[in-house]
């Protein structure tokens, strides 16, 4: 039977401060895993709201704001999230002096040290899943729409162009999708878990990285995760230092069995299949959904493409293609089948709910919301170039002539593969002008 030595002073003052910081980082998981699974998440929600509420009190009370927003926002670094780092790091402190005082005679803290491992594990196995699958499906940064083709690098934000770059590559994605999930897939098996959280660690800070030099509002998480994968690789630090600094035959760190019974063991191992498979599952399911509803395999158009306005007719007026106008049409793209966009030829954007009937052959422009939606159709007709466009649009009578590009021209989704490189394809030319 495996009997654990004694630890010293600074091993358990080591161990109480991680064990506070972390499961104030984590918490309320496992909870919120379990809660979501069967329908509990009201629990996750009464978590959540305690922490933010204490937030608050630290934002009014210490640091003189009228008022702290908790609601989501997709960012990871709001001014609430520090404040509650900050508030986890204080915690720590104060909780490791009280409970180093009041717990000043145990000899270790190894059984619940293997718990704490065990939950940890877990939750990096949880998140490196979520963040992992997503690539693999090409969801997280998608392909590429073609609005995103027409802009340009300067007209992007540091986290727009991380999103362009990566959402032009379905390779890179699955192969950075495929790092997290091998990296978490290693910590679930004891002879892998160092190697695990080696993984873990350095694909977290390739991640974190990333989050710091293109400004993406995830910084504080995806350096907890690194730093929380290499604790984990860490445990066997004397192995990893003797065998690649010192190139000492090492022995691997012994992790006995969880309990003294073996069917306790062997209950505990299926609950952590159950637990794995789960995670897995919702992930694998959700991305295969995902790519059809949309991903790559979305529905599209049934007029789907980008066309150049040749020719705009505005009650009765021919109006001539001059950049200074901010009514004429320039571009008009047809990529999801609910949403038009109409490029303007001063380069801006107008975003239209559209609904297309390939029966009555129009294409129905919706402008406004709920009761006060007005829907203007409008007749198309297809050319073997393009498409007309007649119809009237808040009051205007258009009459288009629409002439399609051809997408194979966007160098940054079309220029492929090629092991064999005469000279470099290293290029860029300015978004493509339209035809008229």
């Amino acid at each position: 039977m495996y009997l654990p030595r004694p630890w010293t002073l600074s091993q358990k003052i080591g161990f109480r401060a991680v064990f506070i910081l972390f499961s104030l980082m984590i918490l309320p998981f496992p909870f919120s895993t379990i809660f979501g699974a069967f329908n509990l998440s009201f629990l996750d929600q009464a978590f959540s709201d305690f922490w933010n509420w204490c937030a608050e009190l630290v934002a009014t009370g210490l640091l003189g704001m009228e008022e702290l927003a908790v609601n989501p926002t997709g960012s990871g670094d709001k001014t609430v999230d520090w404040i509650h780092y900050s508030l986890g790091l204080f915690i720590t402190i104060i909780g490791t002096a009280i409970w180093s005082v009041l717990d000043n005679k145990r000899s270790n803290y190894y059984k619940l040290w293997r718990v704490f491992v065990m939950i940890l594990v877990y939750y990096l196995v949880y998140y490196m899943a979520i963040y992992g699958f997503i690539k693999v499906f090409w969801l997280q940064m998608p392909e590429l729409r073609i609005d995103r083709l027409l802009k340009s690098y300067g007209q992007s934000s540091p986290m727009g162009l991380l999103w362009t770059f990566m959402g032009a590559s379905k390779t890179y994605s699955v192969y950075a999708g495929l790092s997290e999930v091998i990296a978490g897939t290693l910590l679930i098996f004891r002879r892998t878990r160092t190697l695990g959280g080696l993984v873990t660690a350095g694909v977290m800070f390739n991640v974190f990285m990333l989050n710091m030099a293109y400004d993406v509002p995830v910084k504080l998480f995806s350096f907890q995760l690194m730093i929380m994968g290499l604790y984990i690789a860490m445990i066997d630090y004397k192995s990893i230092f003797g065998l690649l600094l010192f190139r000492k035959a090492v022995q691997p760190t012994p992790w006995p069995p969880f309990f003294k019974s073996p069917r306790a063991n062997y209950f505990l191992l299926l609950a952590e299949i159950i637990f794995v498979g789960y995670i897995y599952f919702q992930r694998i399911d959700q991305g295969l959904s995902g790519r059809k509803q949309y991903g790559e395999l979305r529905p599209k158009s049934p007029l789907y493409g980008l066309y150049d306005v040749e020719h705009f007719v505005k009650n009765g007026d021919t109006i001539p293609p001059l950049l200074t106008d901010d009514e004429r049409w320039q571009r008009l793209i047809l990529e999801d089948p609910g949403r038009s966009i109409v490029i303007r030829m001063d380069d801006q954007l107008t975003y239209y709910t559209s609904e297309t009937d390939t029966l009555e052959q129009t294409l129905t422009i919706k402008i406004g919301r709920d009761s006060l939606q007005k829907s203007y159709p409008l007749e198309y007709a297809k050319l073997e170039d393009g498409l007309t466009l007649f119809g009237v649009l808040e009051g205007d009578t258009l009459n288009l002539k629409l002439k399609t590009y051809d997408l194979s021209n966007f160098y940054l989704t079309n220029r492929g593969f090629h092991w064999l490189n005469e000279v470099p394809w290293h290029r860029y030319d300015p978004a493509p002008k339209s035809n008229w």
